[in-house]
């Protein structure tokens, strides 16, 4: 009988942490990633996103976010492709954590984005879930460099960046809805990897690596 896990093998990704489960958002997931993201993100009038999204009226941000999912889905191939892995803890959606590539074979870089509740904010949380998907690309996929991106002012998300060994990239501008922002960039290396001292659990990779064209 064809499966679901048969046709889109990414769906039995999951990489676990002491505290955090990372897998693929499912259709079923969506409203618990709505609902997360409507208790808030972050203080108002300090949007840590280039695409303004948390300000949507809330008749909106649902709408808005499923096609996210979906298109990256759609838009899903070796060549390129956003794999967005929700992060559930004690049971509770309470964020999401991407991870990207593009031209992967030739450059060997991979790129990582994320959100999480304010409730779960604070706790190292955000730092854990990084630290997830850095390992299982180092470990598991190979790239030679891992990249992120953060607003000049977003400490919280430089601060996790450094704790992990990331290095300053330079600077460019960016437009930040409205506005323009300097944006810092950054990227991790294997060498410059600030390693956790505890073991990512991965089930379904094999599945997932072979999907993304990776060897």
């Amino acid at each position: 009988m064809t499966t679901m896990s048969s046709i889109w093998p990414l769906f039995d990704l999951t990489l676990a942490t002491p505290r955090l489960e990372l897998r693929p958002i499912t259709d079923q997931d969506i409203p618990a990633a709505v609902e997360a993201a409507r208790s808030g993100i972050h203080e108002p009038g300090s949007n840590p996103f280039s695409n303004p999204w948390t300000e949507l009226p809330d008749d909106e941000l649902g709408p808005n976010m499923a096609r996210w999912y979906w298109r990256c889905r759609a838009e899903c191939t070796p060549e390129n492709w956003t794999l967005l892995l929700g992060i559930w803890h004690e049971g509770q959606f309470i964020g999401c954590q991407d991870v990207g590539a593009k031209d992967f074979p030739a450059l060997k870089t991979m790129s990582t984005g994320s959100w999480l509740k304010q409730s779960a904010q604070g706790r190292g949380l955000g730092k854990e879930m990084r630290a997830a998907v850095v390992l299982w690309a180092f470990d598991w996929l190979g790239p030679e460099v891992a990249e992120s991106e953060a607003a000049a002012w977003n400490e919280a998300s430089l601060g996790v960046s450094r704790s992990l060994g990331y290095e300053p990239n330079g600077t460019t501008r960016k437009a930040w809805g409205s506005q323009v922002q300097t944006v810092q960039l950054v990227r991790v290396t294997p060498e410059t990897f600030k390693r956790p001292d505890w073991e990512l659990r991965v089930e379904g990779h094999e599945a997932a690596a072979r999907f993304l064209g990776i060897a």
